[in-house]
């Protein structure tokens, strides 16, 4: 009997389609691959685990003799009942025989025998029971960090032997970072967004994505053929031949080729010029940018350069370095570098928050940690020199965040020209991306050189919507009329003002928001590198007031929240 074809509908993360197989992943305390083991392997993996138990007894061993004197008796109680989980025959044999039976893996035997365990004792109706689950879970993540190693992360998704789709609850930008691009042909997750910066991240590496989709991990299987839709944020399960042959593979980007040396400059049909920047995650695309013509760097995220190098924190010769690189690749093009946004979904600010979208992130965590902020500025200071560099402060909220900046930026200007090195006086910007900056802009303008809207986050917080929720994907719409008419409201403060403004979002890189952007005002878009080219063609074909038409047609829909026509409405206009 042949299995029926099963469609699981998610979001559309980056476009694409592709038909191959799975490669199954367990998001723990550590990337777990759900790959099985052969007989032989069997001993090696047990003794794995030997080992891991072994380092972790001694562990908690030296935490309590180290500690014997200032640890609290009930936190010293809550580690000797750790030991004695470590010596358990019950956990030690449920893992082993995992192994034996299942052919698991060791790292994946542990964390399905911790998952089992845990969770009856969550079904004990008792309290005491209930929180002795946490504890078990505690001990499970010491003795696979045993088992792993604290680089695991980084190694796990690197050597990859043949092309895969991978299959996750989730992934962070960090993992997707580090993975062998050549071999990830495909992503589906249970969780995240459209504007997650796991999404941004595949779109930027042109790997067709779909997240959000219910209950993914327990229907696909390690090493399953499914088809993957990038384009319409689906998965088929079991497809038929049919289905294979109609699907068909296709990558919605331009070919390294198609991208040579263009170099057109980007006018509307009525000669109306429009500035087609790049978004940057890596200093090696410097070259590529200057080839397919863009117009520079609307947004370097610098913060990925914290994650290219997980082991240590960038010196400010290697951020310098970094900097000139891309700076004298551009040549007089503009390169916008945003300083360091962690925290959030991006990059973890060490401190545990309960809601890091909230917390300590982008120009907080800067001014909070100013000798980490003094390093980037000098870097930039130093790389400006050597090009037409710009400053983007992230997540500024209020006007004292950016003065207490720009007089950092001063002092650090002063250290750099005492020491006879020799500067120029880079713009310096803020990134509007909450309500609180986008409703206040007017305090912003006498101490801005320009603006850049940020719209990932500028949605979530108008919205107050998490942007990875995929339960609450319906609310974070971009067609909300308070929305689209903030937006409207900084293109007046801005043009008021004769302060340049750009958008950066990932709004800026979707095809059907294209138009609607230009009549909204905005002349300067900086997108994913690998639609410069399709946009710049679109808006080749426009004229400024069609661009205004649309807009106040969007606005008259949404008004009236009829979100489904302006859907149908930009679709027409677009594609037809």
């Amino acid at each position: 009997m042949i299995d029926k074809s099963i469609v699981l509908k998610g979001i559309a993360a980056s476009p694409g389609k592709i038909y191959g197989q799975t490669l199954k992943i367990i998001t723990s305390n550590h990337l777990i691959l759900e790959t099985h083991i052969t007989k032989r392997k069997v001993p090696k993996e047990i003794q794995r685990l030997k080992n891991a138990l072994k380092k972790t007894k001694l562990e908690i061993e030296n935490i309590i003799r180290k500690n014997s004197e200032d640890i609290h008796q009930e936190f010293k109680d809550i580690l000797i009942s750790q030991i004695y989980m470590v010596d358990d025959p019950l956990l030690i044999e449920g893992v082993q025989r995992r192994i034996e039976e299942n052919l698991e893996n060791a790292p994946l035997a542990l964390f399905h025998e911790i998952d089992r365990i845990s969770n009856e004792f969550e079904g004990i109706d008792d309290e005491y029971f209930k929180e002795r689950a946490e504890d078990i879970r505690d001990i499970g993540r010491r003795i696979e960090n045993n088992l792993l190693g604290k680089r695991s992360d980084h190694i796990v998704l690197s050597n990859l032997k043949y092309p895969v789709i991978i299959i996750a609850s989730e992934l962070t930008p960090s993992q997707i970072l580090h993975m062998d691009k050549t071999n990830v042909k495909g992503i589906a997750t249970e969780k995240g967004g459209k504007t997650g910066h796991m999404a941004i991240l595949a779109k930027y590496y042109e790997i067709p994505s779909v997240v959000g989709i219910p209950g993914l991990t327990s229907v696909i299987s390690e090493d399953e053929y499914i088809l993957l839709d990038g384009d319409t944020g689906t998965v088929v399960q079991n497809p038929s031949i049919t289905q294979i042959k109609d699907f068909g593979p296709s990558n919605p980007f331009p070919k390294p080729n198609e991208l040579e040396f263009e170099t057109k400059v980007c006018y509307t049909l009525d000669r109306e010029r429009i500035w087609i920047k790049v978004n940057l995650e890596s200093e090696l695309d410097g070259r590529a940018i200057k080839k397919c013509g863009a117009d520079g760097v609307g947004l370097f995220r610098s913060e990925y350069i914290l994650l290219e190098h997980p082991s240590h924190s960038p010196s400010e010769d290697e951020q310098f370095q970094i900097y000139q690189k891309i700076a004298m690749e551009l040549e007089s093009k503009n390169l916008v570098i945003r300083t360091f946004d962690v925290g959030a979904d991006k990059l973890s600010s060490d401190a545990h928050e309960d809601n890091p979208f909230l917390g300590n992130r982008g120009i907080r965590y800067s001014l909070r940690n100013p000798e980490i902020f003094r390093r980037q500025i000098r870097a930039i200071l130093r790389a400006s020199s050597f090009g037409n560099i710009s400053i983007l402060l992230p997540m500024v909220t209020q006007l004292a965040e950016l003065k207490q900046a720009k007089e950092i930026i001063g002092e650090c200007k002063q250290e750099l020209q005492k020491k006879g090195l020799k500067i120029k006086n880079p713009w310096l910007g803020i990134m509007v991306e909450t309500p609180a900056c986008a409703l206040s802009l007017e305090s912003f303008v006498d101490d801005c050189d320009f603006f850049s809207i940020g719209t990932n986050d500028l949605l979530q917080y108008f919205m107050a919507v998490d942007r990875n929720n995929s339960l609450l994907s319906n609310l974070y719409n971009p067609y909300n009329y308070g929305f689209l008419q903030t937006l409207r409201k900084v293109i007046d403060i801005s043009n008021l003002h004769n302060i340049p403004v750009s958008i950066c979002g990932e709004l800026a890189s979707d095809i059907d928001f294209t138009i609607l952007l230009i009549g909204l005002g905005f002349r300067e878009l900086s997108v994913a590198l690998p639609l410069v080219k399709k946009i710049r063609s679109l808006i080749s074909q426009i004229d400024i007031p069609q661009a205004y038409r649309l807009a106040e047609e969007v606005l008259k829909l949404s008004k009236n929240e009829k979100y489904l026509e302006i859907d149908s409405f930009l679709f027409n206009k677009h594609y037809r």
